[in-house]
C-alpha cells in the first residue's frame, strides 16, 4: 500500500500528484524516435494542454516511456513506472519461464505488468468502478496471453489491502495470490 500523503515530503508529493494519472506509453526501442515522441501520445490522446513530453529508456525492456508533464520538468525525473518496470525486472532477473502478473492498484485504476523470467510481455492500465470490472479486465488480459490462471502467480502493490472485495474476487480465479512488501513502491520509485 502507498504510504499516507503526510508521511511524504513536498517532492515526493508533488512527483506522486504529477503522475498519478496513467498518461504514459511504453514503445520498444526499435520503433522509438525521439522526434516523434509528442506523437505517441498524441495518438492516444493522453497529452496534455502546457505540458512537456518526456521519455525513460528502459534498459532491461528495451523500450521507452513516454509520458508528459506540467512544465517545468527536473531533468533528473523518472516516471515512477518506468522505476517500477525496471526494479521488476531486475527482481526476475535469475528466473526464466515462469510468467508473474504485477497489479498496481491505485484509486479506481490499475496498471497489470507481465513478466515471463525478466522479459516484459505485457503493460497496460485499467480505470474501474466495481470490482468485476477489475476481474474482468484481468481475466482478459490473462486470457489473451495464454495464462493459466490456476498457476501464474498474482502479485498486488499499490494502494490494497490483503482483506478486500477485489482480492476476494480475484482469489476465486487465481490460486497463487500473493502481496509485495508495502516498501515495495518506495524502493523502485526512489530517484537517484
Amino acid at each position: 500500500m502507498v504510504p499516507p500523503a503526510d508521511n511524504l515530503n513536498n517532492n515526493e508529493l508533488t512527483i506522486r500528484n504529477l503522475t498519478d494519472g496513467f498518461s504514459y506509453v511504453l514503445v520498444p526501442a526499435a520503433l522509438y524516435q525521439e522526434k516523434n515522441k509528442e506523437k505517441y501520445l498524441d495518438f492516444l490522446g493522453i497529452k496534455k494542454e502546457n505540458s512537456v513530453v518526456c521519455a525513460d529508456y528502459i534498459e532491461l525492456a528495451d523500450a521507452y516511456n513516454v509520458y508528459c508533464m506540467p512544465q517545468p520538468v527536473n531533468k533528473e525525473f523518472r516516471h515512477p513506472t518506468s522505476m517500477l518496470l525496471e526494479s521488476l525486472i531486475k527482481d526476475n532477473l535469475e528466473r526464466t519461464d515462469d510468467a508473474r502478473v504485477y497489479l498496481n492498484v491505485k484509486d479506481q485504476c490499475f496498471e497489470m505488468i507481465v513478466l515471463k523470467g525478466a522479459k516484459l510481455l505485457f503493460d497496460n492500465h485499467f480505470r474501474f468502478k466495481t470490482k468485476e470490472d477489475f476481474l474482468y479486465f484481468l481475466l482478459f488480459s490473462v486470457e489473451q496471453l495464454h495464462l493459466d490462471a490456476g498457476s501464474v502467480p498474482v502479485y498486488f502493490l499499490g494502494m490494497i489491502e490483503e482483506k478486500s472485495s477485489i482480492t476476494e474476487i480475484v482469489s476465486r480465479y487465481f490460486r497463487d495470490i500473493r502481496f509485495l512488501s508495502k516498501d515495495y513502491l518506495n524502493k523502485s520509485t526512489t530517484c537517484e
